[in-house]
This record gives structure tokens, sequence and C-alpha cells, in this order.
């Protein structure tokens, strides 16, 4: 057995090798994911499919996956013969939940020969202080060999973005142009290069600088240079609008009709002695003319009407609470979480739950929480990947990988009086990772539950489908008061992870 420290490598004995990851498991220390990534001599993964973790335990050629696991303990299994040529690297990455890995104690992490059981190499000093997110190692080809590198190198954030991984501004990438995306990639490359094993030497230099030329390629430039094109269309539709100023110039000739009897008039004058001619002068006293001012009165009349049936329409809807107990909610519907004479609610839990629509299909969708600010601006994300947030006053219990089975499948527990101020709105998301759609999903809902008496409060059932990876299916909101109430929104969205869905969220929340 070979103690490794950071940067050392030892070659792999065996084709079947097991890397197993081990911690002390407390009450208080963070939970720990291990995760894998499958990467190409470019540094960076082909596509999401070579991400490898708790939502998609094994990748498509079979050759890597996640093995058991247990408190204190997770795994991965590589076959090192299925791995594809183009596969330079698979990188262990591990994520803490609920506190920097500086609380975890005793990580460590050993390499193990799968065909004989024999422990091959054993790392344990990464030295981690503040980082959520940690390169334990890797396997690398090389010389036509298979060799296992400690690496131990940490990340605050932005680990899965750096190596390709698209759960960040997916979209926005495509709108800009590709081809000068591919000109900041070749600047990064040396950074994953130097967690490439080069020279064992170099192993500790690569880490520290991955994260600075990554971050250039997720904010391109050349997106900008669009929207100076569309004032040009704005500028010419005022040149229309002068054209009409001029029919109103005709209007008044309407009002030089009344100016014609003057002209009348002329003709008693030439003629004094026919008295028919003034007869005809009275005739046009009653002029037929003046009936258009008193049809303009009774116009005026109806405006001052118009307001005073709007704050009538505006004054109806109202916001039922839980006097009477559970409370069914259609789409759009609110309810307030209070109780007459009650003190406010506390803790509660989020149930949400789905089918398939066919008979013995999985369907692994993800359920998630973003909570925002007054002003709808993202604060935090609870799912899967980091499943406690604000001191455990929001915590995501875990994942269902089919659907099946009765109940909830998957359960978000809020504090509401633990929450901290600054966040007024929870946007309640389900997304399909896998890139299933809600066409094949029956029976979505979200429900809201008093974690003290297990009494359901509020229900909202989802009787819609759509083509669609995502919905944003409920949210909580904070009223002027401090107590919260919940709405039904039941949109649907494409976003493959709930970071897709936050966008659409801040539409769909309407504030």
């Amino acid at each position: 057995m070979t103690q490794l420290t950071k940067g050392a490598n030892v070659a792999v004995p065996s084709d079947a090798v097991n890397i197993v990851v081990t911690w002390t498991a407390a009450p208080q220390a963070p939970t720990v994911d291990l995760s894998t990534l499958l990467v190409t001599a470019a540094g960076k993964v082909r596509d999401d499919s070579d991400f490898v973790f708790y939502n998609a335990p094994q990748h498509a050629s079979g050759a890597v996956r996640l093995g058991p696991s247990s408190p204190g303990s997770a795994s991965v299994e590589a076959r090192l013969t299925g791995v594809e040529d183009v596969v330079e690297r698979i990188v262990v990455v591990l994520s803490a939940d609920g506190g920097p890995f500086s609380q975890v104690p005793g990580l460590t992490v050993r390499v193990d020969d799968a065909t004989s059981g024999q422990l091959v190499a054993q790392f344990g000093d990464m030295g981690a202080t503040s980082e959520t997110a940690l390169v334990a190692g890797e396997l690398y080809r090389r010389a036509g060999a298979w060799k296992f590198r400690a690496v131990g190198q940490g990340w605050d954030s932005g680990l899965a973005t750096d190596f390709g991984i698209s759960v960040d501004d997916a979209p926005e990438q495509p709108s800009s142009s590709t081809a000068p995306a591919a000109t900041p990639a070749s600047a990064p490359a040396p950074a994953p290069a130097a967690l490439r094993p080069a020279e064992p030497s170099q192993g500790e230099q690569p880490g520290s600088d991955t994260s600075q030329p990554y971050a250039a390629p997720v904010s391109p430039t050349p997106a900008p240079l669009q929207p100076p094109q569309q004032p040009s269309a704005p500028q010419q539709a005022p040149l229309q609008p002068p054209h009409q100023p001029q029919a109103p110039l005709q209007a008044p000739l309407p009002h030089q009709a009344p100016l014609q009897p003057p002209h009348q008039p002329q003709a008693p004058q030439y003629e004094p002695l026919q008295p028919p001619h003034h007869q005809q002068a009275p005739q046009q006293v009653p002029s037929p003319q003046m009936a258009p001012p008193p049809q303009m009165a009774p116009p005026q009349m109806a405006p001052p009407q118009m307001p005073l049936a709007a704050p009538a329409t505006q004054a109806a809807p109202s916001v039922v609470n839980l006097d009477k107990g559970h409370v069914s909610l259609r789409k759009g519907d609110r309810v307030s979480l209070t109780k007459t004479g009650a003190p406010p609610m506390s803790r509660v839990f989020m149930g949400l739950g789905w089918d398939p629509a066919k008979r013995g299909r999985n369907i692994d969708l993800d359920a998630s929480v973003i909570a925002f600010d007054a002003n709808v601006r993202e604060l935090e994300i609870v799912w899967f990947m980091h499943k406690k947030e604000f001191g455990g006053a929001i915590v995501h219990l875990g994942d269902n990988l089919t659907g099946k089975g009765d109940g909830d499948d998957e359960v978000i527990t809020l504090d509401l009086t633990a929450i901290p101020p600054t966040v007024m709105h929870l946007a309640f998301t389900i997304n399909s990772y896998s890139g299933q759609k809600f066409t094949d999903v029956r029976n979505a809902y979200a429900r809201l539950v008093d974690a003290q008496s297990g009494a359901e409060l509020v229900r909202f059932s989802l009787s819609e489908s759509d083509r669609a990876t995502g919905v944003v299916i409920a949210a909580l909101s904070r009223t002027p008061q401090g107590t919260w109430d919940m709405r039904a929104i039941g949109q649907f969205a494409n976003g493959r992870t709930v970071k897709k869905l936050v966008k659409p969220a801040v539409q769909m929340l309407g504030l």
C-alpha cells in the first residue's frame, strides 16, 4: 500500500478499481456527496452525460458508476478497459452540504483493487479549509496505462462549470456565437491540463488557478453587439405619426359650416320687400346643426363612470385562510397560512409527488426550492446537490429516482420562523434532469403539511401536462404582516436543472 501526499501518483495494477472515500460521520458535520467527471484532453466533459453523480449514477458506457454508500462512506467503481479512448481522466469530486470541508473529520481517499480486494494507495491529508467542493483525486492515462493521482484541490463554487457541466446559464451560451467561445476555451486549457498529470511535481499548481480561466467564457461579450441593431426599427416608427396629425387639420372644416348662414342673410339685403325671404330666415334658426352639441355631452358623462366600476372589480378577489381547515387550490389561487386567533405557522413541509403516465416506466424527477428577496433576486437554491440552507431552516430530505410508490416522492422541510427576513419568496420546482417530458407524468401535486400535527393544510394537484422538462408548481410569499401565503402556479418551462428554472420562476411569480 502506498501512502500518497498531495500531487503524488501511483500506478494502478488492475483494470478494475474502486475509489472509496471515508470520513467520520457526526450529527453536526456536513454531509458529503461523491461524483465523477469523465474528462477529455481539452480538460472538460463532452456533455452532461459525462457527469456521474447521485441522480445519474452510471455512465452510458457502463465503465464508471457509483458504488455502495453509507453514512461516512461513498465509492465509485471504474472498469478501465471499458472507458472510451477519448476520455483522458476520471476526476473524483466531493461536495460538502451544510458546511466546508474543514468541518468534515477524517476525510480519506483510498484506491482498492476490485479484483483482489487489495488496498493500492491511500490519501488523507487534503488540507481543505473553507471549500465546499473538492477534487480528491483522479485516474488518468499515462503511456498506455492508468495511474491514480492525489489532488486535494478545493473550490468555493463553480467547480462543475469549470469542467464544462451546463448547470448554469446554458441557454445564454448558445445565444452568443459559439465560434468565439472556442477561442477563450484554448486559454483555460492549461488549467485543466495542470490537473492532468504532466509531471507529479506540478500537482498543486493547476488547482490554484483553474477557476480564473474558466470564468471568462461564462460571460461572453459579443452578445451586447446585437441590441444596437434593434433601435433602428423604432426610429422609423415615429416617422409615421407626423402624417396622422395632418388629418386633425381637416376636422375644423365641419365647424366652418356654420359660417355659411351669414352668406344667406345677404340675400334679404338685396330684396328687402320680399317677406318670403324673412320666413326662410326663421327656418334657419332651428338649424339641425345644433343637434351635435347635445350629442357630445352624453359621451363626456360616460368616462367618469368607468373608474367607478374598476375599484369594484379589483376589490372582489380575497385571500382565504386556514380557518375552515384543509384548502384545495386551483391554478392561480392563493391561501393565507394563518388561522384566526392562532399563532403564526412555523414548522411545515412541502411534499411533492408524481406518478409515471405509463406502467412499468421510471420517472426521474427532482424537487427543489428557490429563495428570492423582495426584488425577486435569487438568494439560494436548495436541491439534491445542496440539501440544506439558512442554518437548517430549509432542508431537502432526499431524492426519488423512480416516482413509484404511494405518498410524497420528495419532501422539503421549512421552519418559517427561522427563515431570514431577507427571504420574501420561495418558488418550488420540479424538473427532469434526464430530459423526460411532463407528458410522461401524471398526478403531479404539491401539498403543504403541518410538521407538528401531520395534518395536510393545502394541496394543489396539477391537472395539465406539457412537453416540457420543468414546472414551477407553487410558491410561498411573505406578507407585510410577517405571515406567509401559498400560491398555486403550475406553469411549465424547459429546464433539466433547477438553475435553468430561476428566470422562468421570476416571471411566473409576477412581482
